[in-house]
Formats: C-alpha cells, structure tokens, sequence
C-alpha cells in the first residue's frame, strides 16, 4: 500500500469533517480492500473483517454509531 491519509482540511468545530475524513481516508482503504482480494480473500471475508475492526475500534473510542439508513448506504 502506498496511498497516504491526507491531514484534515476543516476544523474541528466544522459539521462537514467527518466527511473529509472519510474522502481522506478512501482512497488508502481502497487499497487496503484491493491488498486483501489480491492475497486471496474473499469480498465478504474482507468486509466483515474491516466492519468488525471498525466496530472494535468506535467502542475503544466510545463511539456512538447511528445506524440509520442515511449512513447504512
């Protein structure tokens, strides 16, 4: 992998940061996905394991995650 995290562009009291988090974060996680099918795991083996990571970590930084359908997409 060698795409890297951008550093945010918005400050912290900014509504919209957590998407510039995500479009930063997008393009190493896509690699990330590509990395792990092209070592000879499965989709759904590589989506349930980064769902359970993330899940893992938004409980070690007390996330409160909303699972309404607007980001269930």
């Amino acid at each position: 992998m060698t795409q890297s995290v951008q550093a945010p562009l918005l400050s912290e009291t900014c509504k919209d940061r957590e998407i510039n988090c995500e479009v930063a974060l997008e393009a190493a996680f896509g690699e990330l996905v590509a990395a792990a099918l092209a070592q000879g795991w499965t989709p759904q083996e590589t989506a349930a394991a980064l769902v359970n990571i993330a899940a893992e970590h938004a409980q070690k930084v007390e996330l409160v995650v909303d699972a309404s359908p607007a980001h269930a997409a």
